[in-house]
């Protein structure tokens, strides 16, 4: 009789584990599903169906079972980008260096650490030492004084025009040669306000002041090739330059180098500004020269201001212009005190860079726009330049667009990186260098700084560089997400 009851009772403990483990799994499954209806909820969104797994977003929990597979992805993600860029990176002159980061995470770096003279992507170290230093609401002002206030329209002696070093001091006809629309100061609308405030005379000159800069014209390190009479890659520096110092500009062919550069950039701005004068009718006395203001000139009889300084940094990293990256670092130095000059500005300049939070290890600022062969800039840090909290969207935003603008107008034009990329081109004899950002297909962000130096330069360098920007482009390459999640099992 015990062992009949002994059976009985073993058969009915079987029984119920067999029932129990089925409804154990369905408390388990409401459990999850709880769980994703809370966490959706939370994230205020529908419910996701299971076979649609949601792409990884700050709403979901760190500690959640969506973010598994992620977590499954990103190293074969990484690992195949790594595999990529090695094979791209492998044909590059040993004296090169890159760096590819997501929110300051280095996925990728060879030689990141080097330090390498980058050409005109040493713009980009000035553009965020400028902003750090004056702020991106930074004006710079232009005025027209006199020792007297003008009486029955008559100013009875000179009028000094005084530059405040503004970058963008131009004329409508100057900058509408350019591809790319652009902020600028216009010089006649300063001529407009003369004549609207009732003066139809001044019985002195027109003198122009520069004096808010020193009067050197170039950077005493720059190669010959540099200056006037061959390539012109600036005009010449001063604090009262109008339409970049060039008395003379081919009216559509933008190339400095077919412009003629004023031996007095003063003298001569003064000279304009008086024509612009006499073309609204106004009679000037004395003929245009240049000079400093007395400290009794203090009747401001106009004055204008420039766009603020985020309008200049897009205007000087979009067109690569580097008499606006000079011009920007003596206004630098003009902070510590006037006259302002490169040498001055430099020195700001990387003080702006530790002020900022960023590691001065291997940088040399030799001049702002980075035609000088001195300056020395690793890969790491422009990607944390570019990523810098504050000043670093500011600096993406202010690039040029690939395929769409600027110096990368015709690079990577009809590729998959067009409209995606916006970077910074650098290219010297010996130098050429590329640093941006890349918006993936997937939607992420990585950074990127790809710089060669060798002499001579291999031809094939800048089409290397593209390469390195075309494999961003598809991150992240590693499996499909659908392949990551749980299986269904079967009914």
């Amino acid at each position: 009789m015990r062992d009949v009851a002994r059976e009985a009772a073993l058969a009915c403990r079987s029984v119920m584990r067999r029932q129990l483990l089925p409804f154990v799994m369905s408390l388990a499954l409401l459990g999850t599903a709880w769980q994703t209806r809370a966490t959706d909820s939370a994230g205020d969104r529908p419910p996701v169906v299971v076979s649609n797994p949601p792409a990884a977003s700050l709403a979901t929990p760190l500690i959640s079972v969506r973010r598994i597979p992620l977590f499954l992805q990103a190293p074969e993600a990484d690992r195949r980008l790594v595999s990529d860029l090695e094979g791209v990176v492998s044909g590059l002159p040993n004296n090169s260096c890159v760096a590819v980061t997501e929110h300051g995470r280095l996925i990728y770096g060879a030689n990141e650490t080097a330090p390498l003279v980058p050409a005109s992507t040493q713009k980009l170290v000035l553009a965020l030492a400028a902003l750090e230093k004056m702020g991106g609401d930074r004006i710079f002002s232009t005025k027209l004084l006199s020792r007297s206030a003008p009486v029955n329209g008559i100013v009875d002696g000179d009028v000094w025009l005084v530059g405040g070093g503004d970058p963008l001091l131009m004329t409508k006809d100057y900058v509408d040669r350019f591809d790319d629309s652009m902020a600028y100061t216009d010089m006649g609308l300063l001529a407009d306000q003369v004549v609207d405030a009732g003066i139809s005379s001044i019985a002195g000159a027109v003198i122009g002041d520069e004096s808010w800069f020193d009067s050197l014209r170039y950077v005493d390190t720059w190669p010959a090739r540099f200056r006037p009479g061959q390539q012109n890659q600036t005009g010449p520096l001063s604090a009262l330059s109008v339409n970049d110092g060039f008395t003379w500009w081919h009216a559509e062919n933008t190339a400095n180098g077919l412009n003629t550069p004023a031996n007095d950039p003063a003298a001569f701005a003064a000279a304009f500004f008086d024509d612009l004068l006499e073309d609204r009718d106004m009679v000037i006395k004395r003929p245009a020269q240049a000079g400093i203001a007395p400290l009794d000139a203090v009747i401001e009889l106009a004055s204008i201001d420039s766009p603020p300084l985020t309008d200049i940094v897009n205007q000087m990293l979009v067109t690569s212009d580097n008499t606006t990256a000079e011009l920007l670092l003596k206004a630098l130095g003009a902070e510590v005190g006037p006259p302002g000059s490169t040498v001055k500005g430099t020195e700001v300049v990387l003080a702006a860079l530790v002020a900022a939070g960023h590691d001065l290890t291997g940088i040399f600022a030799a001049d702002g726009s980075g035609l000088d062969a001195g300056n020395r800039v690793t890969c790491d840090i422009l990607t944390s330049l570019l990523e810098d909290t504050e000043h670093g969207p500011s600096l993406v935003s202010s690039m040029a667009i690939a395929g769409l603008s600027g110096t990368m107008r015709r690079r990577l034009a009809g590729s998959s990186a067009e409209g995606r990329t916006r970077a910074k081109t650098g290219t010297l004899r010996d130098v050429a260098s590329l640093v941006g950002q890349v918006e993936s297909i997937e939607g992420r962000v990585l950074t990127f700084a790809v710089m060669t130096n060798a002499e001579p330069l291999p031809s094939g360098v800048k089409s290397l560089h593209d390469q390195v920007v075309l494999n961003l482009v598809t991150y992240p390459s590693g499996p499909d997400l659908e392949l990551l999640v749980p299986l269904a099992v079967a009914g």
